[in-house]
């Protein structure tokens, strides 16, 4: 996303339309083959699609404005939500556990956002008169809360014809579409969508005034990203999340899950040349393991290694099927 440049509203409405297009036949032949979601499956689909669509447009700023590893760790706030939702509307208790791992995501968080860290010496120090490093991590956290609505409401839409894939995916995907459009409309200040400029202005965002500094000018390598990206990362990605979410053994799904996070940080110095601070690398791993804890990960790894036995391991209460 960041290497295509891309102003992050346009990403979004690209990212969320086109994958649209990519879904459509997949959808057709589901449909065909298997018939077709619930009225109740399609509601939820487009009430989650509604969260996602904040949460593209927020991660997509978040991105730029700290970076795409801690934005990708930001959004693990949702390993901390989920369980609450489900706990508080669902009427399931919140275990014990919460009292420690709720304080201990939020250092994290914000460790991994270098909210504690100077100004950086490249880019405007301040977006909207607030600290760059501040406001990437609000959008990343306000992404990381509508990812985990997401969440809560898709288990929903497939509750009850779990081998529907595609449909729940294409109904979120349409939905997605009303939140980029009404930012880019009402509170970009580039008055709508730029298909021809970007953010970034030689790789940086430029220091001087950057809510309104047009980028460089949109090449075809930029399309070349975001077609991978909407290809790869929206309509191949989001529907293999969804068959292994239904299909895999939670613990092992969560688990693979931390595999994006965890490579995005490790990869992305090397692709965008993005720097992580002393205080943001200590962040990421409070994030990481609390993820992992959250999710029995670390439990099962020490049963696995001999160094727990399989009675001492305290998985938190399981997130029950919705």
């Amino acid at each position: 996303m960041k290497a295509s440049n891309f102003e992050p509203a346009t990403s979004a409405f690209l990212r969320v339309i086109l994958g649209a297009v990519v879904l459509a036949p997949f959808t057709y032949w589901e449909v065909k083959k298997k018939g077709s979601l619930s009225r109740e499956g399609i509601i939820f689909s487009i009430i989650a699609g509604l969260f996602l669509g904040v949460d593209f447009t927020a991660w997509n700023y978040s991105i730029f404005y700290v970076g795409a590893g801690v934005a990708s760790i930001l959004l693990n706030l949702q390993v901390i939500i989920v369980p609450m939702l489900i706990w508080a509307i669902d009427k399931y208790r919140v275990p014990k556990v919460f009292i420690i791992l709720v304080p201990l995501m939020i250092i994290g968080i914000m460790l991994t956002g270098g909210v504690f860290d100077p100004p950086a010496e490249t880019g405007p120090a301040t977006i909207y008169g607030i600290k760059t490093a501040v406001l990437g991590t609000v959008l990343g956290c306000t992404s990381g809360v509508c990812y985990s609505f997401y969440l809560y409401f898709t288990r929903k839409a497939g509750r009850k014809r779990r081998d529907l894939y595609v449909q729940p995916i294409f109904y979120v995907c349409i939905a997605q579409i009303l939140a980029p459009v009404i930012w880019a409309y009402t509170g970009s200040e580039r008055n709508g969508f730029d298909f021809t400029h970007g953010v970034f202005v030689n790789g940086e965002l430029p220091a001087v005034n950057p809510e309104t500094t047009l980028g460089d000018p949109i090449n075809t390598m930029n399309w070349v990203w975001m077609i991978m990206l909407i290809v790869l990362g929206q309509a191949a990605a989001w529907t293999f999340v969804q068959i292994g979410s239904v299909n895999m053994d939670p613990t092992l799904c969560a688990g693979l899950l931390l595999l994006s996070p965890v490579t995005t940080v490790l990869v992305s110095p090397i692709i965008v040349g993005e720097r992580i601070s002393t205080l943001q690398i200590i962040g990421v791993i409070i994030v990481l393991a609390t993820v992992a804890y959250q999710n029995g990960v670390i439990q099962a790894v020490l049963v696995k290694l001999g160094l727990m036995k399989p009675s001492e391991a305290e998985v938190p209460e399981e997130v029950p099927q919705l």
